[in-house]
């Protein structure tokens, strides 16, 4: 019995620790910095950093018991033309995942959410205007 259990928990562990895969900047990957409302191009694609919809980072002068994270809205374009907004998760520990940071998967490069600045310092809130997300375009592996 205790085998059956033991080989059901790890075959659930292993199936997590594959969808959650860690995404990471190499050395053909570049990122941009766009400031709120303002868009960002990258070969006939814009993304445009359109909403911050919640910041539950943890502030560096509180101590938390988890460290939260940040919602933010994108559009994306393709030649002009609206394609999708999409909903990115930033979480504040630094930690990106397919699952939640990815804006948009193109079909030579992806683009992700990597972080949102500035972070905050107290409790005082962010102006909207003050906001910068750090966006990364990293082409895909050739076969």
């Amino acid at each position: 019995m205790k085998s059956i259990l033991f080989a059901i928990v790890f075959c659930v562990a292993s199936f997590f620790s594959e969808a959650q895969a860690q995404v990471v900047k190499d050395s053909l990957s570049f990122s941009k910095l766009v400031e709120f409302q303002q868009k960002v191009s990258f070969e006939n694609y814009e993304v445009k950093f359109k909403k911050v919809i919640s910041d539950s980072r943890c502030p560096k002068s509180v101590m938390c018991v988890r460290a939260g994270e940040a919602d933010v809205l994108v559009s994306i374009y393709k030649n002009g033309n609206f394609i999708e907004d999409k909903k990115i998760r930033i979480d504040a520990s630094g930690y990106v995942m397919e699952s939640n940071n990815l804006a948009f998967d193109a079909k030579d490069f992806k683009i992700y959410a990597f972080g949102l600045k500035p972070y905050p310092g107290g409790v005082n809130d962010i102006a909207d205007k003050d906001y910068k997300l750090e966006l990364v375009f990293k082409p895909k592996r050739l076969k």
